[in-house]
């Protein structure tokens, strides 16, 4: 989506977004129509792949930042809460280089051995 397009449409839907809250006399909890919420999620989708931000998507919009991540989260949430997948055949991967055995002494005497470093980083952050 061009810039100049981005901004008008940009323009059209927070003039819409001021109807309905006006026409919802003022009221500091009102309810977005589906069908513009819809169009609004789009517009965002069109917007992030030119790389915009939540952030100016809804200061364009006049709509908290908050809001506008939760209506693009809820519109691609599947129905169940599920995510789609996709399997994918497995590639062959080489090997893993030999890792030489880490053996941790504690202070207090514990030893712990047999971990992969990563675990054992993890292991320390945990009980510091």
């Amino acid at each position: 989506m061009t810039n100049d397009h981005c901004s008008d449409e940009g323009q059209q839907l927070s003039e819409e977004l001021e109807q309905e809250r006006r026409g919802a006399g003022g009221l500091h909890q009102w309810r977005c129509s589906e069908e513009l919420r819809a169009r609004i999620v789009a517009y965002a989708a069109a917007c992030q792949e030119d790389g915009e931000s939540h952030s100016s998507l809804a200061k364009r919009l006049g709509l908290a930042q908050p809001t506008l991540s939760r209506w693009v989260r809820e519109a691609h949430r599947s129905p169940a809460g599920f995510r789609e997948m996709a399997i994918v055949p497995s590639q062959r991967r080489s090997a893993p280089a030999a890792v030489e055995p880490v053996r941790l002494l504690t202070p207090r005497g514990f030893v712990v051995e047999g971990l992969a470093p990563e675990l054992l980083a993890y292991l320390l952050q945990v009980i510091g």
